[in-house]
């Protein structure tokens, strides 16, 4: 049998090492609690009509949760998109759900820009929408 023993040296490295890691996780911790923000809203949906938040950023990860007392619509789009659903046509929605009361999804910007989260109902309706975005969402 031998003993292995590590001198000074290897101590002083393994010390650099855990210091290192240390240093960088605590960085990306502080960067993911910067990044991330959470809202909520209680919005009243007037029949035909469309109520949308603005959406921005890079790299974006948003998590939603919309809840309605009557069945809405849900649309992610862009702004050529929104100019279609406030004339009254149809677009091309990257987040599409039809006739939902309640929807919970996470879904990532495919670009950098401006996105708009649309809501529209035929009925008069009242909506929770909780917004999480970050880059880390649960």
């Amino acid at each position: 049998m031998f003993n292995v023993t590590r001198g000074a040296r290897g101590n002083k490295r393994l010390l650099a090492m855990v210091f290192a890691f240390s240093v960088v996780a605590v960085v990306f911790i502080g960067f993911v609690v910067a990044t991330g923000s959470s809202a909520t809203y209680h919005v009243t949906l007037s029949p035909n009509s469309l109520y949308y938040f603005s959406i921005s950023g890079g790299f974006l990860t948003l998590s939603l949760d919309v809840s309605s007392s009557e069945p809405v619509t849900v649309c992610i789009t862009d702004s050529t998109g929104l100019a279609k659903l406030e004339a009254g046509g149809r677009a091309l929605c990257y987040l599409y759900a039809q006739d939902v009361m309640n929807i919970k999804r996470v879904w990532r910007s495919p670009k950098d820009g401006q996105f708009y989260l649309v809501i529209l109902s035929d009925k008069p309706a009242e909506a929770t929408v909780t917004i999480e975005r970050g880059i880390l969402v649960k």
